[in-house]
């Protein structure tokens, strides 16, 4: 065989291998446009074999909403692992949307083991494509709150309290009570923020009007330790946290009860108090 005729059908077996995957690529493309667009007006069963047709084919699109299909099963557990899946292949592939669903995986572990560097990771990933990909208001208070709460805990990355509490206030400034309850307690302590109680005092009014019990427990704190301590107001904000079951409360009711600070000393009482802090396994806002 001639080096011309061996190179002729080198070539042409080339351009209909690059022309065979061109149209196998073309009907990937349409099938995700087509299941995304069925999925947008809420035909997720015409939506289904669209999508996973795509996402068999590797399309990183297609499995970031087939996860988003499994979310809206009724099989909570497994539609979570099912949906995780997705969005861990998605986010492989480099699908932008996909990171943030992934952080969330990694955090809770479901679908994946638990791993706070990855859930890290993905979501610094997803803070630096949030603007590209207009990421809306419910992931990013998701997003802040993740961040805030690796940083804060140091899990997945160095504790960074500084960090932190720029995340928490973005979280806060939406009018998230758990944001507001933590920029109530950095602003209280002075951890990674300058100390100001009246910013505290105005973060921690916003919570607890939400009902949040760290809100009420640094307005308890605010009443107790200030220049003229109220004891009954600490008191009572105390108590209203304690009815949720929160440790700090409790604690602080024992130290109130042993001292006879403004009320009849009482041992029983704070061992009572003291014992329920010990029991609560509710130790932290995040």
């Amino acid at each position: 065989m001639s080096k011309k005729i061996f190179f002729l059908i080198l070539t042409g077996s080339l351009l209909f291998f690059l022309t065979a995957c061109e149209k196998e690529k073309a009907k990937e493309i349409v099938s995700e446009k087509e299941g995304v667009e069925y999925y947008q007006r809420g035909e997720y069963k015409k939506a289904l074999p669209l999508l996973q047709q795509a996402a068999d084919s590797g399309n990183a699109a297609a499995h970031y909403y087939l996860g988003l299909i499994h979310l809206k099963n009724n099989h909570k557990e497994e539609s979570g692992k099912n949906a995780c899946n997705c969005f861990v292949k998605s986010a492989d592939s480099g699908y932008q949307k996909a990171y943030q669903k992934s952080a969330g995986c990694y955090l809770t572990g479901t679908g994946v083991e638990q791993d706070f560097k990855s859930a890290f990771e993905w979501g610094k990933k997803a803070a630096d494509t949030a603007d590209e990909i207009r990421m809306d208001d419910r992931d990013r208070l998701f997003l802040a709150l993740l961040m805030g709460g690796l940083y804060a805990n140091g899990k997945g990355t160095l504790q960074d309290f500084s960090e932190a509490a720029k995340w928490y206030e973005k979280a806060a400034e939406t009018g998230d009570a758990t944001g507001q309850s933590m920029m109530a307690f950095f602003t209280y302590s002075g951890k990674g923020v300058l100390m100001n109680r009246e910013k505290s005092r105005y973060w921690a009014e916003k919570a607890a009007a939400q009902g949040s019990p760290y809100g009420e427990v640094i307005l308890g704190m605010l009443s107790q330790y200030r220049e003229n301590p109220d004891i009954k107001e600490a008191i009572n904000w105390y108590e209203k946290a304690a009815r949720q079951d929160n440790k700090v409360a409790y604690y602080q009711l024992g130290v109130i009860y042993e001292k006879g600070l403004a009320v009849k000393k009482d041992l029983a009482k704070a061992h009572h108090y003291y014992q329920l802090a010990a029991e609560s396994g509710r130790d932290y806002i995040i």
